[in-house]
């Protein structure tokens, strides 16, 4: 080994001991920096692998976009594929419908003509028709008036016959006494009433007047229809429900009640009992008459509101015709039930009707 003198003496050696310092320094150096770049180099590495991976990951993403894209691109041209083909069924189709058009508007073309065709027959067939009512209605209206006259005769003959009978009777007998006189002067005067009411039923059904409206209660115009009438004390005769005030004629109404009571009378034979129901709903106030009758039949319930149907020996024919046509003229119905037998005026609520609670 080298002393220290040695190397202080011996330059050579002095260099020699300087530069393997400087070398084990560059080296220690050198292994540093290798240390350092190694770390940076796996770093690095590590950085190189995470973006690998990060790239893998987009990529297999990519993949997928890619994939899908490919499969949409696919579905497209086969949507498209099947939209060219719906096109062409479509042309076809438009091709038919334009065809079938033409042949539409040429049968349309023949329908408008027969139409007009038509048209013009039916002018001629409403006219015609129209003529043959007119005629129809004219023979009808003769045939009624000749039924009427038929029967208005008929019906004045029989109290003519009587008024004429005992006018002679009492004209040439000398001899008759106070008691004959005083029967045939009564039989004058009810074929004289008798032959009025004809007249009057008559020009009642043929001249329909006009209503004369005024406010008046129910029972006002039933009470006086009953007091004009002979009813006789085995016929019990009773009102039933709340009085209400309507707006009619007063007079008409009362002639309506009382050929219905007068009806009563006459199917109970006097004998029973006759009930009137006022009953009130929201829309319509209906005056109830019901009587211990045996009701009318089907047959004669299809004829009665017939002008000059009658089923009584002495009578126009005309009150439920006339009674009818008062009662449509006040806006209301007339119309008959059996069991219980019964007629019902049935007449529309105004503002001026007012039910008065008992």
């Amino acid at each position: 080994m080298l002393s220290g003198s040695s190397l202080e003496s011996d330059p050579v050696l002095r260099d020699l001991a300087e530069i393997s310092v400087n070398a084990l320094k560059d080296l220690e150096l050198a292994k540093k920096e290798l240390k350092e770049n190694d770390f940076r180099m796996q770093e690095m590495n590590k950085m190189a692998n995470e973006r690998v991976q990060e790239m893998t990951k987009v990529n297999h993403q990519l993949q997928e976009k890619i994939s899908f894209v490919e499969n949409m691109t696919k579905s497209i041209q086969e949507k498209n594929a099947h939209l060219e083909n719906e096109l062409k069924s479509v042309s076809l189709e438009k091709i038919n419908y334009s065809k079938l058009n033409e042949l539409l508007k040429i049968d349309l073309g023949k329908v408008i003509k027969k139409e007009k065709e038509l048209s013009i027959k039916q002018i001629f067939l409403e006219k015609k028709i129209q003529e043959q009512s007119s005629d129809l209605m004219r023979t009808e209206k003769m045939a009624m008036i000749g039924q009427f006259t038929s029967r208005l005769a008929h019906d004045i003959r029989n109290p003519l016959t009587k008024l004429k009978i005992s006018h002679e009777i009492l004209s040439q007998a000398q001899n008759l006494s106070v008691m004959d006189k005083i029967k045939h002067q009564q039989r004058i005067t009810d074929a004289i009433i008798n032959i009025t009411h004809i007249i009057e039923d008559v020009l009642e059904f043929v001249r329909m007047s006009e209503l004369n409206l005024r406010e008046n209660t129910l029972k006002n115009i039933l009470n006086a229809s009953i007091d004009n009438l002979d009813i006789p004390s085995s016929v019990n005769v009773k009102i039933e429900g709340d009085d209400t005030t309507i707006l009619c004629d007063n007079r008409k109404l009362e002639a309506v009640f009382m050929n219905i009571l007068k009806n009563a009378l006459e199917a109970i034979k006097n004998q029973g009992y006759i009930t009137i129901k006022i009953l009130n709903n929201d829309s319509n106030t209906e005056i109830y008459f019901e009587d211990s009758g045996e009701g009318i039949s089907q047959v004669v319930q299809s004829k009665m509101y017939e002008p000059m149907f009658t089923t009584k020996q002495h009578g126009s024919g005309l009150g439920l015709a006339i009674c009818k046509m008062i009662v449509e003229q006040h806006g209301g119905k007339l119309i008959y039930k059996n069991h219980p037998s019964a007629f019902s005026v049935i007449l529309p609520k105004t503002n001026k009707t007012k039910t008065i609670v008992q």
